[in-house]
């Protein structure tokens, strides 16, 4: 008899890969997946039954608690520290296992968080933590980086964001432009990329592909009319169409800020530009640092240099040789940086014997 298993989240894209496109997508074969998300819901519903999340970010909360109360599951998969709380009550009073997949470095994410008052950032962080504490008592911790590691008293399996199996496009080395992948904000580097990219490549377009607030989109428009850069802004696409936007570029990048909930990971967008063989120029930072530096097509800058970004820029948008050696790389990349789905199997399996 099939387990059922919940997996939820409040705050995540429906279409979140790690969670949609990785965890899941590894536990539907042998788990009663239903998934509880924000409207509208996963683009593809096959094999999983989907409960949505409506209403703002707290009445979201307010009914995966009741969701997580029924105990309608074998085991809950949870995604977001917000639902940390729920989690535990699952434990203490339902009785049910509840894992906790860590995405980021959650109590340095709180001091990035633009919507949170500059005077409560710290503190929200000093709570986080201790809920991180807390939480590791009674509910299984998985990391998505191994950098995470610190944050907790015990060892945690580790299952890294790398590439999941959905087929991947392929550059054929006649892109154009740089594209950026991710959330758009200042901590990663958006800024510093807009004024790099007007110093070192000009009449380059730059394509931003993510989520982006309307002040962060306002400032960035501002500087690319300051000078006079072409920044074309997607929006969040679907990840197959992001990746395909992605192979038509001629450089990715990663501009990451120097900050601790970037400096120890690894950022998965600039393994998915090296599988579909688009050189990436990325912030030299620790963590990216570890994995990338043997390999070909990649130039690290430091982080923030706005100048060393333009000149990396510059070197590297008409240089032939930098474009095929990513290209031959590819396929290498696709075989040696895959998601662990089966070692995510078995972790869950173990959850239910």
């Amino acid at each position: 008899m099939r387990r059922r298993l919940l997996v939820l989240t409040t705050v995540h894209h429906p279409d979140d890969v790690r969670i949609r496109g990785k965890l899941i997508e590894a536990l539907a074969s042998e788990w009663d997946v239903t998934y509880a998300c924000r409207g509208p819901g996963p683009a593809r519903r096959e094999k999983i039954t989907v409960r949505l999340l409506s209403g703002g970010r707290l009445v979201r909360n307010i009914r995966a608690l009741g969701i997580i109360m029924r105990g309608e599951y074998e085991v809950l998969s949870l995604h977001d520290p917000e639902t940390l709380p729920a989690g535990l009550l699952a434990t203490w009073f339902r009785r049910r296992t509840v894992v906790f997949d860590v995405h980021e470095n959650v109590p340095a994410q709180m001091m990035t968080k633009e919507w949170l008052p500059r005077l409560i950032k710290r503190p929200t962080a000093v709570i986080t933590h201790w809920m991180l504490r807390l939480a590791e008592r009674s509910i299984e911790i998985t990391l998505a980086e191994r950098g995470y590691a610190s944050l907790f008293r015990r060892s945690h399996p580790v299952f890294e964001n790398l590439l999941s199996d959905a087929p991947l496009p392929a550059s054929d080395g006649s892109g154009s432009g740089v594209v950026y992948l991710g959330d758009v904000t200042e901590a990663r580097g958006i800024f510093v990329l807009v004024r790099a990219a007007g110093r070192g490549i000009p009449g380059e377009k730059v394509t931003v592909i993510g989520q982006c607030s309307a002040d962060v989109e306002g400032r960035i428009r501002e500087i690319a009319s300051e000078l006079d850069v072409t920044v074309e802004l997607t929006g969040r696409l679907d990840h197959a169409r992001a990746l395909e936007k992605v192979a038509s570029a001629r450089i990715g990048v990663s501009p990451l800020l120097d900050i601790p909930n970037y400096r120890w990971s690894m950022p998965t967008k600039i393994l998915e530009y090296l599988a579909v063989g688009v050189p990436v120029v990325a912030s030299d930072l620790p963590g990216t640092r570890e994995v990338v530096e043997k390999l070909s097509g990649v130039v690290l800058v430091p982080p923030g240099d706005v100048d060393a970004w333009a000149n990396a820029l510059g070197g590297s948008i008409g240089d032939n040789s930098f474009s095929e050696a990513a290209r031959l790389q590819a396929p290498a990349i696709r075989g040696q940086f895959r998601f662990p789905a089966e070692g995510v199997r078995a972790f869950y399996r173990g959850l239910a014997d």
